[in-house]
Formats: structure tokens, C-alpha cells, sequence
């Protein structure tokens, strides 16, 4: 309202005005200075409390606005107003700051939109959502007989944000009298499509609401007839066909309808699809990757929304929704908003959703900030139909072996995942595979469920689409057994594990139990796989660790009680005994390795003593030799240094302690940059100290020294810009969290 405010004033008095963000200057939402003479402007809504919960503020209004002295003060507030409202507002202003014709309210408002009606078109959000335009779409759809929700677009109108997608989507459709609004599921297609159908509407065109298939809407096509066609979700189910397929001449039809709407200067067609839909399509037909009809496609993503954009959606879906204000008091409640404001998986859907009352009364009211927290930490449900229904087996095989390298990695890797699971489950489940499946699944899921990374890799759009298939895995755990039968490296068994280790994995674990036949195999190969290769610049070693991959073992095998899993640890174990006679222990890995020792309990006791005090002895050896100070820290931490231990063990951990401060000390005090670092080489030390008896007052206090000398040339020499940069970065924050506080502040006080 701000702007439209400015917008109007400028127009009017035909000069150029300032306007500020709130909380910058003293209350002052827009300005005009010449000299020191000065006009200041407020801007009030208080739509829900009307002129009472106005009066309430403007006392406490008035000592700022003294404090400011401008010559003179207007009053602006979408509230309706009455000549004896105006003189009640003047009374609790004070005379001296403020005159009735300076008093603004909705009625001066709609008299400045009807004499510079430009404005009322820039601001286009203001106009979608009049009683006007709304009087005259009702009008219009019941002269045209158009089968269109208008009511409902009414009020999406009321909770639309202002972006750029709109002008941008209206400008191709006056342009080319198309445009194709594609996205992931839950951005915002169909309500930027209802709101430009809605603004046709407006307009006098007649709605044409596709509900079946393209041949449909060129039967209701009237040439010389101002007619807009509406075709939402256009390539689903219906346009590719229940195999995922382009049926008949689909394509073909699809491009002629659009030539045939381009040839008239009056119909115009609005369609909007998921990306990865749309991309699949395009990956499927010729015709279609030969066309242009890439040139009308808007695209939707949630990067595109700024945190200010964030919030004007979750204000206006809280402040026209249903929510009892006692719900809407538990979003507000110790600014609660911020979090889901800034949370890294917002989505206009799911704001949707907990702002939407018949959704949520399940909820009591005490409950509701829990259920609006469980909701933006697995928001999955909005990609699990397009996963069960939408995309092809090649895509879930890709999608599967994605999830089981953690969700990223370099494009040709994925190639070979993808191959061997995609095999996997195409034998096992009888479905058909063709050698552009790989190429066909990155297309129908690239923007959609998965995005470039860099210039040769791959990783998932969004951290909700690693919450939809952790939990598809958790409740349907036969895809665990597929991918640990498909899998091509020891790294995706220990995703698979780990998944299968978090709440809710124990199905999979019962899976893998009963379905070890399917996999073990495979299992085998991948854990003795070697390590190491040559090449002509040497000899190298690649891929995760012997010790990592008798931990995971150890891990399963008290679960599979066959044993198959158990037989392979005596075997791994040899090639940790040759790896480490060749270039001795992994030292970052044993500590972890001899904890799940301790924990085993399903194999022998002379195994596990055996295999203890091998690891021991060869991780001492290459201590010895040389450590970092985190190394040893853990090496300490998993070794009983109390009355009993083992003398060799403790001077084992000296020596290796002496090597550290012969060798490496020097460079591990360098490369403390912080206090908290300083303190943390500081507590090893005294750990070290403490448990295997070394003396370290020299180093503490050369510790103590670098950390004074750190602090006092950080803060006689900190770069300049970058205390500029980080001293603006910190008021950007301030004033955004100000500017939220005052938006959402008009909530709590207009209930």
C-alpha cells in the first residue's frame, strides 16, 4: 500500500517522493524534501480493527511525528472514513500536526485511482483484487457461460504477491497468445494461471475450461471471438498417456492448436504443467523438441522469492484466511513467523496448507505451532504423487540411485549407478529398459526432482525430495534390497544402511534380512573390491577404506542372522592386514572400527580380541610415525588409558604424542584462525595431558600466545570492506527483521 500510496501522490502533486523501508526513519513511510522543509507521509491498514484500532496507535504516533517538525503531515489508511471520523483522527493527532483534508481514507483513495488510472495499472495485485473487477468478472463469466471458479480466484487474488512472473506471463500472452507456466509441484502454477485467466475475464474474453484433451477445446473454437483457453496441467496423464507416453498424435495436435490461437489476433491459452512432465514430453517427441514452443514457457521456482516475497505471502494467507485468531496468535507468538519465513523448504503450498482452517482444526490450538513444524520439516507429501504416478521406472531408478549417493554427484557416476540399479529392477520387476532411458529419466526429472550442480553433476532440487524417498524407502524397504543388489560402490551400501539406521528404518532392516540372497553377492564383491591401482603417475588408492567397510559389516551382520553377512568379515579383515603392511593404517577410520568391535556380540571372542589388537598395534605403528592432533585425540578416546591399561598401548600414544610435537605442532597452531579453534587444540592438549601423562605447559602456552596475538591483530587490522560488507549485511538483516516485525505486528493488533 506504500507504494501504491507514493505512486499516487507523485501523480498528483507531479513530483518525485521518497519511501522507506519500516523502522528505518522515525515511522516515516514516504517523503518529499526540498531544503529543510519536509512533507511526511504514513501509511495505515488496519482493514480488520477499522477506525478503532487506528486511534489506538496515533497517540503514540503523534510524539514521534513532533519530534520530526515537518510543515507538513498526510495521513493515509485504507480504512473508510467519514468527515467526523477525519475530525476524531485531527483530535487525537493535535490540530498543530495535522488538518482534515490531510487525512486519507478509502473513499480519498479510490477518488486518486479514478483519476490516474496508469497507476491503478501498475499495481496490478491492487486491481486483481478490487470489488470492481471482481463485480465485473462475475458479470462477464455468467454473459459468457464460463465454467470458471471466480470466487475462488477472488481470493487467491487477495493472497497473490506481487512478482515478476506475472507481467512477465501477461507480456507473452499479449505478445504470442500463449504461455505455458511450468514448475515444481506446489510453487504456484495454477494460481498465477487463475490469475491471469481471471484478468481476461475482466477484459471481456470468454473462459474455455479444458478438462480433457486438446481436440476438446479446438472443437469450442470461434474464430473472431475474443475467447482465452484454459488448459491446467495440460501434459498429466491425460496428454502422455497411462504408459508415460505420447499417444497417437498427441504432439502433433498440441502444435496446431497453438498455431491456430497465434493466427487470431483475439483467442488466446493459458497451459501449465510440472517440469518434469513437460521435459519428459520434449525427451519423447520429435515434433515437439523441433517446435518453438519452448519460447512461451514461464518457469517457477522458489528461489525466486525474496524473503520480503516470503513473507507478504505467508501475511496475506494469514491475514485473509479463517484461522481463528487464537491460531493465528501461536504463528506470532515469540515471531515465529521468521522461522517459517526464512525456512529453507517454504512453499506457497504448504503456506497454503497450515493457513487453511478445515486443514489444521484437527489440531488444537496448543498443538498447531508443533504441526506447522512438522510440516515445513517434511513437506514430501507434495512430490509423492509425482513420483507414484507421474514419472516413468527409469526415472525412480535414477531418482533411487541418486538417494543412494547422498543426493549429489558427478554426471558419468550417476551413468553407471543408474545403468546397474536401472537392470537390477527391470529383471526383477519385468518392466521394459531401452538405451535412452538414462537420457529420458535426467529429462523428465531435471527441474522438477533434480538439478545441475556445477557443469558435470547432478544432485536433488530440493531437501524435501531426499525427505520423499528416504521415507518411500522406509515404507516400501523392497527398493533398499534393489539398490543394495544395483549397487556399483561400498559408499551406497553405507547410504543404505544409514537410512536404514534412522527412525522408522527398521522395515528395511527386515528386508534386507529376508532378501539376502537378492544382494550378498554383490555385497561380497563391492567390500573386497581392492583398492588400489596404477597408472603412469604412480600407485594409488580409491574408494572408501577397508576399516570403513568392516565397520558398516560388523554393523550388519548382528542383524542378518544367517551368517552370509558375518562370513565376510575375516576376509575383509585380511585385506586390512595387507593394506596396512603396504601403507599402513587408516587412521581416521580405526577409531570408529574398534568402537564397533566393542558393540559386536554375534561373532566369536577370540575373532574379535584378534582383530582388536591387530587394528591397535597398526594404527600405533603409524602414529608413531606421524598424526594430526585430532587423530590421536580419537585413537586416546577409544583406548583404556585408566590403572589397567596396556604399558605398550600408553607409550605407544606417547610417542606418537612426541612425533606431533617434534613435527606437526608448528603447522596445526597455524592453521588456528579462530578463539574457538585456539580453545579446541587447547582442550586436546590438556586431553592429552590428562590421560596418557605428557607434559604440556610449552605448548599450552604457546596456544595462549598465537591466540592473544590472533585477537589483537584481528581487531587493529580487520579489513575494511569486509567490515563494511559485514556491518551492512547485519543492518539488511536488522531492518528485514523490522520490516517483519511491523508487517505482521498489524496481525496481532487487528484481530
Amino acid at each position: 500500500m506504500e507504494l501504491l500510496t507514493r505512486d499516487l501522490l507523485q501523480a498528483h502533486w507531479k513530483v518525485d517522493i521518497e519511501n522507506f523501508k519500516s523502522g528505518k526513519d522515525g515511522g516515516i513511510d514516504l517523503r518529499y524534501a526540498r531544503g529543510p522543509q519536509k512533507i511526511v507521509v504514513q501509511v495505515k491498514h488496519y482493514h480488520r480493527t477499522g477506525l478503532r484500532g487506528l486511534l489506538r496507535e496515533l497517540a503514540a504516533e503523534a510524539i514521534k511525528l513532533r519530534a520530526l517538525a515537518p510543515l507538513r503531515y498526510l495521513l493515509v489508511t485504507s480504512v473508510p472514513l467519514s468527515p467526523a471520523n477525519k475530525d476524531e483522527i485531527v483530535a487525537a493527532l493535535g490540530q498543530d500536526l495535522i488538518a482534515p483534508d490531510d487525512v486519507v481514507g478509502q473513499e480519498g483513495l479510490n477518488a486518486l485511482l479514478d483519476q490516474y488510472p496508469e497507476v491503478e495499472g501498475r499495481h496490478f495485485k491492487l486491481w486483481l483484487a478490487s470489488r470492481g473487477v471482481l463485480d465485473r468478472v462475475l458479470n462477464n463469466a455468467a454473459v459468457t457461460k464460463s465454467e470458471f471458479k471466480v470466487q475462488q480466484v477472488y481470493e487467491k487474488a487477495r493472497r497473490y504477491v506481487e512478482s515478476s512472473t506475472f507481467p512477465q506471463a501477461m507480456n507473452m500472452l499479449v505478445r504470442d497468445g500463449v504461455v505455458i507456466i511450468a514448475g515444481a509441484p506446489g510453487v504456484g502454477k495454477t494460481t498465477l494461471a487463475d490469475l491471469l485467466l481471471y484478468t481476461h475475464l475482466e477484459q471481456g474474453y470468454q473462459a474455455v475450461i479444458v478438462q480433457r484433451d486438446i481436440d476438446e477445446a479446438a472443437a469450442l473454437f470461434q474464430p473472431g471471438t475474443k475467447q482465452i483457453f484454459y488448459f491446467d496441467d495440460f501434459m498429466g496423464s491425460t496428454f502422455l498417456g497411462e504408459n508415460g507416453l505420447i499417444t497417437a498424435n498427441d504432439d502433433r495436435v498440441l502444435l496446431d492448436f497453438i498455431a491456430m490461437i497465434r493466427s487470431s489476433s483475439k483467442a488466446r491459452l493459458i497451459l501449465t504443467t510440472r517440469e518434469h512432465i513437460y521435459s519428459h514430453a520434449i525427451g519423447r517427441s520429435e515434433r515437439l523438441r523441433n517446435s518453438n514452443i519452448d519460447d512461451y514457457r514461464v518457469v517457477l521456482r522458489m528461489p525466486g522469492y525474496s524473503t520480503l516475497q516470503r513473507a507478504k505471502i505467508l501475511y496475506n494467507h494469514l491475514y485473509f484466511s479463517e484461522l481463528p485468531p487464537a491460531y493465528r496468535q501461536e504463528l506470532l507468538q515469540n515471531n515465529f513467523y521468521i522461522q517459517i519465513v526464512r525456512h529453507e523448504k517454504f512453499n506457497p503450498r504448504l503456506i497454503e496448507w497450515l493457513s487453511t482452517f478445515r486443514r489444521v482444526k484437527q489440531y488444537p490450538v496448543h498443538q498447531y505451532r508443533a504441526f506447522v513444524t512438522r510440516l515445513l520439516a517434511d513437506p514430501s507429501e507434495i512430490w509423492r504423487h509425482a513420483y507414484e504416478r507421474e514419472i516413468s521406472d527409469a526415472a525412480r531408478s535414477l531418482l533411487l540411485a541418486l538417494i543412494s549417493v547422498e543426493g549429489k554427484i558427478g554426471a558419468d557416476s550417476l551413468k553407471v549407478a543408474f545403468d546397474a540399479l536401472h537392470r537390477t529392477r527391470a529383471h526383477h520387476y519385468g518392466f521394459k529398459t531401452n538405451p535412452a532411458d538414462y537420457r529420458n529419466a535426467l529429462r523428465d526429472l531435471n527441474g522438477s526432482f533434480i538439478k545441475p550442480s556445477g557443469k558435470t553433476a547432478y544432485e536433488v532440487l530440493d531437501p524435501s525430495v531426499l525427505d520423499l524417498m528416504n521415507s518411500i524407502i522406509r515404507e516400501e524397504p523392497d527398493n533398499a534390497v534393489d539398490m543394495l543388489a544395483g549397487a556399483v560402490d561400498f559408499s551406497q551400501v553405507q547410504q543404505i544402511w544409514k537410512i536404514s539406521r534412522a527412525g522408522g528404518g527398521t522395515a528395511v532392516q527386515s528386508a534386507m534380512a529376508a532378501s539376502q540372497d537378492r544382494f550378498v553377492d554383490r555385497y561380497k564383491a563391492l567390500a573386497l573390491r581392492d583398492r588400489r591401482f596404477s597408472n603412469a603417475s604412480g600407485v594409488h588408492y580409491v574408494g572408501t577404506t577397508f576399516e570403513s567397510r568392516m565397520t558398516t559389516t560388523l554393523e550388519i551382520a548382528g542383524r542378518m542372522p544367517s551368517g552370509r553377512i558375518a562370513a565376510l568379515v575375516e576376509p575383509i579383515y585380511d585385506r586390512i592386514k595387507v593394506e596396512n603392511e603396504l601403507v599402513g593404517a587408516v587412521l581416521s577410520d580405526v577409531p570408529e572400527l574398534l568402537r564397533a568391535i566393542s558393540a559386536c556380540s554375534t561373532l566369536p571372542g577370540t575373532l574379535l580380541a584378534a582383530m582388536e589388537g591387530g587394528l591397535l598395534d597398526a594404527a600405533m605403528a603409524e602414529a608413531e610415525r606421524g598424526c594430526s592432533v585430532a587423530e590421536l585425540r580419537e585413537l586416546v578416546s577409544v583406548v583404556d588409558t585408566g590403572p589397567e591399561a596396556d604399558a605398550a598401548t600408553l607409550e605407544g600414544l606417547r610417542l606418537a604424542f612426541e612425533t606431533i610435537r617434534g613435527k606437526n605442532f608448528d603447522q596445526e597452531l597455524s592453521e588456528c584462525r579462530s578463539a574457538e579453534e585456539f580453545e579446541g587444540l587447547k582442550e586436546d592438549l590438556e586431553l592429552f595431558r590428562d590421560h596418557i601423562l605428557v607434559d604440556i605447559d610449552d605448548l599450552l602456552l604457546r596456544v595462549e600466545t598465537a591466540a592473544q596475538e590472533e585477537n589483537e591483530s584481528d581487531s587493529a587490522g580487520r579489513d575494511d570492506d569486509a567490515y563494511d560488507r559485514y556491518k551492512d549485511s547485519r543492518a539488511e538483516a536488522y531492518f528485514a527483521d523490522q520490516e517483519l516485525s511491523e508487517m505482521f505486528g498489524s496481525l496481532r493488533g487487528d484481530s
